[in-house]
């Protein structure tokens, strides 16, 4: 019997580059609410999880012009405690979606890219990128 895999994975894999200072917290939040959500799972479920997490823990809704402020992300800096909504659309979800489509074509692929730990390879365009 396989063993039970969960999307939580797929936040081991961090993108290049944040947005601004609240989102790696906001990353690791997801995280935790994907621990218990085992693969598979379909993209456009996915997406609107993200939207959803995002609006609860930040209390707005996912824009590109998006920049809420999070007290609990505030630990300091020019943007501590903000969120980009631009990043969260334009970087993590494509890659969330990237790495999400490897996982569930090639689980020995993902797991070579877990033990890689970069994202480089994985961020493309992809049909179920968010608008």
């Amino acid at each position: 019997m396989a063993e039970t895999r969960y999307l939580s994975e797929l936040f081991s894999i961090q993108p290049p580059n944040w947005g601004l200072r609240g989102d790696p917290f906001l990353w690791e939040d997801m995280k935790k609410s994907f621990a218990a959500v085992p693969f598979p799972y379909n993209s456009r479920d996915l997406v609107n999880d993200i939207k959803r997490i995002f609006l609860e823990k930040t209390g707005e809704e996912l824009s590109n012009s998006a920049r809420p402020f999070v007290k609990e992300y505030d630990h300091g800096g020019s943007s501590s405690g903000k969120v980009s909504g631009r990043f969260w659309l334009n970087t993590a979800i494509p890659l969330l979606l990237s790495l999400r489509d490897i996982a569930e074509s090639n689980m020995q692929e993902f797991d070579k890219i877990l033990a890689e730990g970069t994202a480089r390879y994985a961020l493309r365009s992809h049909p179920c990128t968010p608008d």
